[in-house]
């Protein structure tokens, strides 16, 4: 079977080098002593599933060379040196579950690239970083299962990591909008069904559109229309408008008013919605119908509309209630001049009358429980 040769260098220069067979699903490098090491032909190891470079003295790494390893699964590095290192050569890894970065000397980390797919391990004292667009697709106890924080004892850190999320403004600083639309499309890419609104509000956040951040629809239609050589400020107003088109079409559909902040939309592009909200939030209240079962009043499905919303919140209402407080938050909306309807049922599945998303409806409840940082 055809062999190729992995370089090392000792911390006194000392060349050394390894050959493994490009089948194998594993290549193991621990204790090598290694300060640098040479990647560049492990491209051709297209079956490769481990990569331990552990408990090695490595104070660089460049992992361009994995780019290719697409059934790469493990990645172990543990125990190094590294006081930085570039993850975005990792997004041709499709398949890596478990990334190993603890012991080492990293200040910073951009988990981007992998925030989605990959359980990552990294010293508690590590400053992290991530998309904004990622900001609410995992609950607060989602990313302490996905995200193990060690600290400097060896022992994990049990509480959920502090995540410095980025918003696009700012790493317009760095990066020309070419480069932050692939790392966008990058992560759309990988976004299930059910994290589209999640994404999507992140996105409009990180954009400084929180104002428009009731989208609920397909992410990627909010980037239709720029290209590699549009500026961010370009970009912004592409985006804008693409959403104020979006949402225009959502209320015409009866769709959810939720995280819309008419306030804001005042002074921009995004005002001629404002009448549709409007009448459209009266609407959404009018037309639910809640659910109630013996003593019991259901209330997620108020809990999807902008007034039902602030109602709650204010009377700190959970999903489920009895007679006695509903009638007090039924008082509440008479005070408003809108009447809310109770119907007996078997079942206390959402109303007909919400059209709302999966993914926006898994929101909601992950954001009225406080789910999110």
């Amino acid at each position: 079977m055809e062999e190729i040769t992995i370089r090392y260098w000792s911390p006194h220069g000392r060349q050394e080098e390894t050959k493994f067979q490009i089948g194998h699903s594993k290549i193991d490098l621990v204790m090598r002593a290694a300060k640098r090491i040479d990647l560049s032909n492990i491209n051709r190891c297209t079956r490769l599933e481990t990569l331990d470079l552990s408990h090695n003295m490595l104070d660089e790494l460049d992992l361009s060379p994995l780019a290719g390893c697409s059934s790469l699964k493990d990645i172990r590095i543990q125990s190094n040196h590294l006081t930085s290192l570039n993850l975005w050569s990792l997004t041709g890894c499709v398949e890596l579950k478990e990334l190993d970065l603890s012991e080492n000397r990293l200040h910073s980390l951009d988990l981007s690239p992998v925030f989605l797919k990959t359980s990552v391990s990294v010293d508690s004292s590590v400053v992290i970083y991530a998309d904004y667009l990622l900001r609410y697709v995992f609950t607060r106890n989602e990313l302490a299962k996905r995200f193990h924080l060690i600290r400097s004892d060896g022992a994990p850190w049990t509480a959920p990591p502090v995540i410095m999320w980025t918003a696009y403004t700012d790493l317009a600083n760095k990066l020309e909008w070419t480069e932050i639309k692939k790392r966008i499309d990058y992560l759309i890419r990988d976004l299930t069904q059910e994290q589209w609104y999640s994404a999507q509000r992140g996105l409009l956040g990180g954009l400084g559109m929180m104002e428009l951040a009731g989208l609920d629809d397909n992410p990627k239609k909010l980037l239709q229309g720029t290209n590699s050589s549009t500026s961010l400020k370009e970009a912004g107003h592409i985006i804008f408008d693409n959403a104020v088109r979006l949402l225009e079409t959502q209320l015409d559909n009866d769709g959810p008013t939720l995280f819309l902040d008419i306030d804001k939309m005042r002074k921009t592009r995004a005002s001629k919605l404002i009448p549709k909200i409007v009448e459209r939030r009266r609407n959404e209240v009018e037309n639910v119908v809640i659910p109630s079962k013996g003593s019991k009043v259901f209330l997620e499905s108020l809990w999807m509309t902008h007034y039902g919303m602030q109602i709650l919140q204010a009377t700190n209402m959970d999903l489920v209630t009895n007679l006695e407080s509903f009638n007090s938050i039924k008082r509440s909306f008479d005070e408003l001049d809108m009447n809310i309807k109770t119907e007996d049922v078997g079942a206390t599945q959402l109303s007909d009358t919400i059209k709302i998303s999966r993914g926006m409806q898994n929101h909601v409840l992950n954001f009225i429980r406080g789910h999110y940082d």
